[in-house]
């Protein structure tokens, strides 16, 4: 991929990304509720042992939601902070990847504060700390995920490179 392509398309990934985490946060509780019981059905009827599970009192259909829901923030913060990883590393002045690792995780975290801030003025929704730890725990492991597995790539690309010679 080209630098400029990188430029332009990056940062438009995290914005895309941003503003979809914002628009699934304005959905009232009905709406959130809705696409939650989806994702139920769709494990229940797709997973015996789950299905086995609520039918025999194993698991609670309010546990299996609270799993989807959470699971649902820690996927977007993960894409979140891959993103952010992904940007911050384009900047030549961060020269350090530990730094572009931490700053991707604390924009995360930010960004997950205003989320919560921006679901007080929803009807029906309210703002939890431990969203936030999880939103912040998600991009954590987007953040080390795709460090990892760009440093992986970049050190077997550079042994193919020095074995081909």
């Amino acid at each position: 991929m080209t630098i400029k392509i990188r430029r332009f398309i990056l940062p438009a990934l995290l914005v895309s990304q941003m503003c979809f985490i914002f628009t699934m946060s304005s959905f009232g509780h009905n709406s959130s509720d809705a696409q939650s019981n989806l994702f139920v059905d769709f494990i229940a009827q797709n997973f015996p042992h789950v299905r086995h599970g609520l039918e025999n009192n194993l698991i609670s259909l309010n546990t299996l939601i609270f799993l989807v829901r959470k699971t649902a923030h820690f996927t977007e913060y993960s894409i979140l902070g891959a993103l952010f990883y992904l940007n911050f590393r384009q900047l030549s002045k961060l020269n350090s990847r530990p730094k572009k690792i931490l700053l991707s995780i604390i924009f995360s975290f930010f960004y997950a504060c205003t989320d919560e801030l921006h679901q007080i003025f929803i009807p029906g929704r309210s703002a939890q700390f431990r969203d936030i730890l999880i939103d912040t725990l998600g991009a954590s492991f987007g953040c080390l995920l795709i460090h990892a597995v760009l440093t992986l790539f970049i050190k077997l690309k550079s042994s193919s490179n020095s074995n081909s010679k």
